[in-house]
C-alpha cells in the first residue's frame, strides 16, 4: 500500500511559515527556502545573497543551481539527514529533509554561506573546467568573499536546529489536521449500532483546546463544557442526534468509569446527565418543529425516539404540552 504523501501547502499556513523563515534567515545570516517532496518551492526565498541571485536570475546557469539542490535533495532524502556540500561556486548550502513517520515531505533548502575547511564538504557539480563559470567567479570573487562565514560545526548546529524546528513545527500542523479529521469521524456513530473496537481511546487523551463546539448552549445548540474531560462525551451526544447513547458507552468513550462521569455531568450541569440529556433532545425537536417539514413521527426518529408516543409524552412532561400544540403556538 503506497503511503499518503502530505501536502506541505495545505497543512502549513504558509504566510505564517514565510514570517518564522524570514526572521531564522535574517537571524542566522542563511538565505533559505522550503520545497515540497516533489522539490517544488513553497515559500519564496529569504535573504538571498547578491551574487547568488543574480545567478538564479540567468536561464543557463540557474539550472547549474537547480542541479545542485536537486542532487542535495536527494542525498539528504537518502540518508534521512541534513546533507552539507558546495554548490559550482564552491558556495556552501544544505538540504535539510522533514521527515513525518519515517515519510519525506519536504525540505529546507539553506545556505550561501561559506566555511572554514568547506574543502572537507563534497562539491556536487563541478564546472571549474567552464571558462564562464571560472569568469563569473573571478569577477564577483570579493562579493562571494563577503558571503557569511562559519565552522562546520556551527553549521551543523544550525541544520539540526532547523531539521528539528521544522519537524515539530509540521508534526504539530499535522496532528491538529488529523486529530479534527479523527476527532469528528470517530464521534459518528453508525445507525446499526454503537461499538467502540475501532475507537483509538487514546486519542481522546490528547490536549485538544479547539474543539467543534466553541461557545456554552445557546440559542444555535452549541455547547463547550468547562470540564474539558466531558467534551469529547458531549460532542458524541451532539453529532449523533439520531442515536441515544447510554452512560456506560459514553464513560467507555472518554475512559472513565459510568459513576465518575456521572458525577462530572452532574458538576456540569447541575443535574443528572439523563436529564439534561432529554432536555437537549426536547431542545433539538423544537428547532426541527420550527425549522423543518417533518412530522412528529419523523422528527421522532431523527432524534433517535424508539416510539413516537414516548416522544410526545416526554416533549410534554419537559414544555407543559405536546409537539403539535407547541408547534402551533409558536407558527403563528
Amino acid at each position: 500500500m503506497t503511503k499518503e504523501k502530505f501536502d506541505l501547502e495545505k497543512v502549513l499556513d504558509l504566510n505564517k511559515w514565510q514570517v518564522l523563515q524570514d526572521k531564522i534567515a535574517l537571524a542566522c545570516h542563511l538565505a533559505i527556502i522550503l520545497v515540497d517532496y516533489k522539490g517544488q518551492p513553497v515559500t519564496k526565498h529569504s535573504e538571498v545573497k547578491p551574487f547568488c541571485q543574480l545567478v538564479r536570475q540567468d536561464k543557463k546557469l540557474s539550472t547549474y543551481c537547480e542541479k545542485c539542490d536537486a542532487r542535495g535533495g536527494v542525498e539528504a532524502v537518502r540518508t534521512g539527514k541534513p546533507f552539507m556540500y558546495r554548490c559550482h561556486f564552491n558556495i556552501i548550502d544544505m538540504a535539510i529533509p522533514i521527515m513525518i513517520n519515517e515519510q519525506y515531505v519536504g525540505a529546507i533548502m539553506a545556505g550561501e554561506i561559506l566555511a572554514k575547511d568547506q574543502d572537507s564538504l563534497e562539491q556536487i557539480l563541478n564546472l571549474d573546467d567552464q571558462k564562464e563559470i571560472a569568469a563569473l567567479k573571478n569577477k564577483y570573487q570579493d562579493s562571494i568573499a563577503n558571503y557569511p562565514l562559519f565552522t562546520l560545526k556551527e553549521l551543523t548546529h544550525l541544520s539540526e536546529m532547523l531539521e528539528k524546528l521544522a519537524e515539530y513545527i509540521i508534526s504539530e500542523s499535522l496532528k491538529k489536521e488529523l486529530l479534527l479529521t479523527k476527532y469528528q469521524d470517530t464521534l459518528r456513530i453508525s445507525p446499526k449500532g454503537a461499538t467502540l473496537d475501532d475507537v483509538n481511546l487514546a486519542f481522546f487523551k490528547e490536549d485538544y483546546r479547539m474543539t467543534i463546539l466553541e461557545k456554552r448552549l445557546n440559542e444555535r445548540g452549541i455547547y463547550q463544557a468547562k470540564n474539558p474531560l466531558l467534551q469529547p462525551a458531549i460532542d458524541a451526544v451532539f453529532l449523533n442526534k439520531d442515536q441515544h447513547l447510554d452512560l456506560t458507552f459514553l464513560a467507555q468513550l472518554v475512559n472513565l468509569t459510568p459513576t465518575y462521569l456521572s458525577r462530572l455531568f452532574k458538576e456540569e450541569f447541575q443535574e443528572p446527565f439523563s436529564h439534561i440529556y432529554n432536555k437537549l433532545k426536547i431542545y433539538w425537536a423544537k428547532d426541527l418543529l420550527l425549522n423543518s417539514q417533518l412530522s412528529i413521527t419523523e422528527i421522532s426518529d431523527a432524534l433517535g425516539f424508539i416510539e413516537a408516543s414516548y416522544f410526545i409524552r416526554l416533549f410534554k412532561k419537559i414544555t407543559g404540552t405536546t409537539p403539535k400544540k407547541w408547534q402551533n403556538h409558536y407558527q403563528k
